[in-house]
């Protein structure tokens, strides 16, 4: 008989795996977070430079539109998008969050293009590591991002969890996940 805590320890190796997998796939995604309370990923994005208010809601308008193209083409209605930017004096990071339910591997080919584009060099991409191109097979990456966007909508999730990237490494860990809270009734 399988015990709960050793069910539970692999199931976290395997979803840490394939957010390791999700992460080498798209190397110019430098942090995913999952929320299981509310069912959503957050995907950022490293911008080399400083985006000022004005490009930043030019930015965001674009990736709504494309997410909303994206959704009627693939006949896939979304929940929840929401766009935001932050910027320093040398770095701009844009977060694009998701319901988890309907993102999709295309979608964030289609997202990490657009920002390639539009960013060219100034995008920050993960260096590749040495060992990184054994795997140099598209369709079995592209079969893992699968695997990852299905454990990542898993409602039996209790944990959240955040991949980022270190140098030339990826890095995963779990967070309790926050439960909406409920509005008390008042009298």
């Amino acid at each position: 008989m399988r015990s709960t805590r050793s069910r539970t320890t692999s199931e976290n190796a395997d979803a840490v795996g394939l957010i390791i997998a999700l992460l080498v796939r798209f190397p110019h995604i430098a942090t995913l977070t999952s929320h299981p309370g509310d069912r959503t990923l957050t995907l950022s994005f490293a911008v080399d430079r400083r985006l000022d208010r004005p490009t930043q809601r030019e930015l965001r308008d674009v990736i709504l539109d494309h997410i909303r193209a994206y959704s009627g083409l693939a006949a896939e209605p979304f929940d929840t998008v929401e766009v935001g930017c932050e910027a320093d004096e040398r770095m701009s990071f844009v977060h694009v969050t998701r319901d988890a339910r309907s993102v999709s591997r295309e979608e964030l080919q289609m997202l990490t293009a657009l920002l390639a584009e539009r960013f060219g060099s100034a995008l920050v991409q993960s260096a590749v590591a040495d060992d990184e191109g054994l795997d140099d097979d598209l369709a079995a990456q592209d079969e893992l991002v699968e695997y990852a966007l299905e454990a990542l909508r898993d409602p039996t999730q209790q944990k959240s969890l955040v991949g980022f990237r270190e140098e030339k490494r990826v890095l995963v860990y779990f967070t309790t996940a926050r439960k909406k809270a409920k509005a008390r009734a008042r009298s």
